[in-house]
Parts: C-alpha cells; structure tokens; sequence
C-alpha cells in the first residue's frame, strides 16, 4: 500500500511525471494499490520544500519528483528492465525541462530531438517508464507543449503523439490534475472581483467619486504627494 499526494498548484513539470509513472504502475499490475490525492497547494511540506509527497508502509517519505519516481520502480514489480540505469538517467534529464523559458528547455529538447532519430521509445525497444516521465514534464511545461506541438521538432513530435495515442489513460491522468487547476480557478471566479490594488500611503486617505471605482489620479502627481484631483 502506498500513497502519492500531489501539490496541485505546483509546476506539472515537477509533479506530471511522478503522477504518470504512478498511473502507469496501476495500469501495469491491478494488484499495485496507490492512493493519489491532490491537495490545493504549491508545497506539501515546507520543511522539504516538496510539489510530492510519497509513502510505502513501513518507508519514510520521499519529496523530490525522481526519487518518488525511484520508490515506485523499487516497491512495485510492475516493471523490471535491464535497461535501469538509462532509464534513471532519463529521469534524471526531466529536470530540464522544469523551466518555462524557452532558451532553458530549448536545448534538452533539442537533444532529445536528436536522440529520437531512428527511436519509437526514449529507452529500448518498449515503452518504459522513462517515456511516461519525460512525457510527463514536457506535458507539464507550456512553453516546451507549445513547441512540441508546432512540429518543430519532428522526433520528438513523432514519439509524443505515439506514446499518447497508445496509452489512451494518459488522457485521463493529465484530466485529473488539469481538473483541479480548473475547479480552484472557477471558484475563484465565483468570488467576484477584487479591489486590493496595493496602492501605498493610503494611510492619507485615496478620494473616490463612485465607490468602489477610485477616481483617476495622474501617477507623477499620486507620487508627489497629491492624493486629490479636482474635477
């Protein structure tokens, strides 16, 4: 028994590659039991400065992306490979492609690009777990989706589409965290408007003409000690 909770408000980066090996896990073995729960937050623990957090009964927690990935391949036989060490390494590279400027993730993709030529999958001659967590962060990242899906870069589109289109729970996964996103942004929306602008000095007093609308004071005037426009 494990459980894997996710900071939902976290860079999927980070936390789109732990959740898909996890799903992965469960595809793999019906008999892997993981609870995922997500939790309305940028860190779980603050201690650890951790988007994750994930726990094997009877194992201490773990909070980075690639050592949950770690405990995942380790506790659960689902999937067993010569290959583990590559794979490790692979997981590993995700780490960049956590930032969203393009100048930092464009070369990883453009290794990966190069890596891909005459390649189906990221590892091997099947998919591993290595595709679903470079899958996972490039996913997770707008700005390296964004190229990916431009076709830019045919191998890495090539195999992106492939490994979506051939595990159709992907889909589902992704949905479950966008969803989360979706429902704390609609109730935020819910809550109407707000009018805290941060204005300084207001200890003086700001004139309104119609509130709560404020009345329109010329910023260098605002700066030079005139709180009041007259009309």
């Amino acid at each position: 028994m494990a459980a894997l909770n996710i900071a939902s408000k976290a860079n999927q980066a980070i936390t789109l590659p732990a959740l898909l090996v996890a799903e992965y896990a469960r595809e793999a073995d019906p008999n892997v039991k993981i609870v995922i729960e997500f939790k309305d937050v940028e860190v779980l623990d603050s201690s650890e400065k951790g988007e994750l957090r994930f726990a094997m009964t009877g194992k201490p927690p773990v909070f980075a992306s690639s050592q949950v990935i770690r405990e995942l391949l380790q506790g659960f036989p689902f999937w067993q490979d010569h290959s583990e060490d590559l794979v490790y390494e692979w997981i590993a590279r995700t780490q960049g492609f956590v930032s969203t400027d393009f100048r930092s993730v464009e070369g990883p993709l453009l290794e990966l690009d190069s890596h891909l030529t005459l390649r189906s999958y990221v590892v091997g001659y099947t998919v591993t777990p290595a595709d679903f967590a470079v899958w996972g962060a490039i996913r997770g990242n707008k700005v390296a989706y964004a190229a990916v899906k431009k076709g830019v870069m045919l191998n890495v589109s090539r195999w992106f589409t492939f490994v979506e289109e051939t595990h159709l729970w992907i889909a589902s996964a992704v949905q479950s965290l966008n969803a989360h996103a979706q429902e704390r942004r609609a109730n935020k929306s819910k809550e109407g408007a707000s009018y805290d602008i941060a204005l300084p000095d207001t200890d003086k007093g700001v004139v309104t003409r119609f509130p709560p609308e404020p009345s329109y004071v010329p910023k260098r005037a605002y700066e030079a000690g005139q709180r009041e426009l007259i009309l």
